[in-house]
Order: structure tokens, then C-alpha cells, then sequence
């Protein structure tokens, strides 16, 4: 059983280890659950290749010694990334590769056609004339034009085969490029990207500035790895409770932006309202075992005639900063 491969498989939905998959998938979540670790992709990923190695190699699957194991898994798969990585930097080139060995697999095909009815001319000239030594000639010419065919047939669809997975990677990669690696949300530089689109493509839109309460106090006192358990968290709420056709955006440390094209201010009232109250419900596991609450700030603004996006989020980080002045955990529209 090879664990990467089987992520991989998992990854572009290949049926044919869907029951291996499905019952590390199984155990993966029930581990989860039962252990009070996250669910996030990122967890999923690293528990599903350790219990997958784990019964590679017949561990007890027990939750102290996965644990165990993790510390010497955790470090394998990182390089199996690394090494994965680097292989994505010949992806665009094996596509490339791929579709010029198609283009020529067609051509063939294509001259193997014109050559079979030529034969077929010849062949009627044959039967008129009775030469049968020149008829024998000729069924055997279009033998071997079938066999021909046929490993061409083969070759192509290998190749698309091969077409498929590469294409899911790199669609992959593509993905993986625009999304922060820790809050699974789009990062920074996507948000610059997105912002010509909203300003060509929209009339109006509103924006909301969501900044962590007290996140430097909650990394001084209970340390990094609990911080990021915060920004994971208020990653999940985001991608959980906006709307598929609202954006949001890691914009930089314990910063966040949401963007509701076509949205008003009111719109973004109600949004930033119920990520509020939503935020302040979550509690974190601590390292040391001890739970915590967060809360997060809003600011929000909608666009005006003639502004730029620079105008509006300029309006929104001033409605973030009022919000923080009044006591945080509360929302202000500009």
C-alpha cells in the first residue's frame, strides 16, 4: 500500500481503491472527532497519511500510539511534499508532452485512414481484375493497418489517462497558489488580484475589515500553535457561513477581508453581525488542556459613487479601528 499514492487517488476521487480509501478516510474523521483535533484539510491530510501508515506497517491503532507515530510520520510526509512540489514544476511541461504525443497519435490515425482507402480503391481494381495474389497483398496491408490502430488506440487512451491526473494536479497547484496555507481561505494575493474584478465587473459592493481581539495577548499567553489554532478556526467560520458568491480573504496576520459583490452596507451588516456572534461562541483546546473563547472585530463600508476599492477599504479599516475604540466584539459601518 503506498500512502502517497493513495492520497493522490483520494485527492482526484480514483474509484479504483475507494474501499482502502474509505476506510482510512473512516478512521481518519473518527480519530479526529474523538481527540478534539480540528478538522481542517490540513489535520485531515496529516492524520490520513499517518493511520494509513500505521496500518501499512500493522501499528496498533490505538489514539497514544498514533500519536506516537505522528512525530515520525509528520516529518516523512513533509518531505514527500517538498519532493512533490518539486515534481509540479515539470507539470506544465509532461501536459505539454502529453498533448504532442496526442496531436501526433492523431495524425497517424488520420494518415492511417487516407492509407485504408486507398487500399480500398485498389482493392475494387483488384476484384475487377481477378488478381488475386494482389487482393491477398492487400488484406494483409489492411492487417496491419488495424494492429496499427489498435496500439494507437491504446497509446491515446493512456494518455488520456495520464492527461487526467496531471490536469487534476495542476488544477490542484493552481488552487493551492491562491489559498493561505493555514486558514484555507483565499490569501493576500489573491485579494489583489480579485480587486480589478470588482471594480469592472460591479456597480456597487460592500467590504468587511475583520480583525481578532487581543490576538498578541492570546499568543503571548498560550503560545503560537494556540494562535493558530484561532486563525484556523476563524478560517473555518468564514469558508462555513459567507455565501458562495461572497469572497473571503486571509488580507495579512490576524486580519481577514470579506467582499460581497453587489452587496449594500446592510448586506454587510447582517453578514459581519452573525460571523460575530458565531466567533464568540467558538471555543479552542489549548496544549495544556485549558479552553478559550476569542472574539473579533468588524468594520464595514459600501462603495460610493466615484470611489476606488482603495477608498473603500480605507473607510472599512476606519470603521474596524472605531469598533476596537468602543470596547471590540462590535460592528460599525462606515
Amino acid at each position: 500500500m503506498d500512502c502517497k499514492k493513495i492520497m493522490e487517488l483520494h485527492r482526484i476521487e480514483d474509484r479504483s481503491e475507494s474501499k482502502k480509501i474509505k476506510e482510512i478516510a473512516k478512521l481518519t474523521i473518527n480519530f479526529l472527532n474523538q481527540n478534539d483535533i480540528p478538522f481542517t484539510p490540513a489535520n485531515y491530510d496529516e492524520w490520513f497519511y499517518v493511520i494509513c501508515r500505521a496500518k501499512e506497517e500493522r501499528h496498533l491503532l490505538t489514539p497514544a500510539n498514533l500519536k506516537i507515530l505522528y512525530k515520525k510520520y509528520r516529518g516523512d510526509l513533509l518531505d514527500e511534499i517538498d519532493l512533490e512540489k518539486k515534481e509540479m514544476k515539470e507539470i506544465t511541461k509532461d501536459l505539454k508532452d502529453v498533448t504532442t504525443q496526442s496531436n501526433e497519435i492523431l495524425n497517424r490515425f488520420e494518415g492511417n485512414i487516407n492509407e485504408h482507402s486507398s487500399v480500398i480503391d485498389e482493392s475494387i481494381t483488384a476484384i475487377d481484375e481477378h488478381n488475386i495474389p494482389k487482393m491477398e497483398s492487400l488484406k494483409e496491408r489492411i492487417k496491419k493497418l488495424e494492429m496499427e490502430n489498435n496500439n494507437l488506440k491504446f497509446f491515446l487512451k493512456k494518455n488520456r489517462n495520464r492527461l487526467n491526473i496531471l490536469e487534476a494536479k495542476f488544477n490542484e497547484t493552481k488552487k493551492e497558489a491562491d489559498v493561505d496555507a493555514l486558514t484555507k481561505i483565499f490569501n493576500r494575493k489573491r485579494f489583489d488580484r480579485d480587486i480589478e474584478k470588482f471594480e469592472k465587473s460591479c456597480d456597487t459592493y460592500s467590504l468587511i475589515f475583520i480583525d481578532i481581539d487581543h490576538f498578541k495577548k492570546i499568543n503571548d499567553t498560550f503560545g503560537h500553535q494556540t494562535g493558530d489554532k484561532v486563525l484556523q478556526e476563524l478560517g473555518e467560520i468564514l469558508t462555513n457561513y459567507v455565501r458562495r458568491n461572497t469572497y473571503a480573504y486571509r488580507y495579512g496576520g490576524e486580519e481577514f477581508v470579506v467582499v460581497l459583490p453587489e452587496g449594500t452596507k446592510e448586506a454587510a451588516s447582517v453578514v459581519a453581525n452573525r460571523l460575530r456572534k458565531v466567533i464568540e461562541q467558538r471555543t479552542i483546546h489549548t496544549e495544556d488542556g485549558k479552553i478559550i473563547n476569542f472574539t473579533a472585530s468588524f468594520g464595514a463600508a459600501q462603495k460610493e459613487p466615484g470611489e476606488s476599492f482603495k477608498d473603500v477599504l480605507k473607510r472599512a479599516d476606519e470603521a474596524l479601528y472605531e469598533a476596537k475604540r468602543k470596547g471590540r466584539n462590535r460592528v460599525v459601518i462606515k
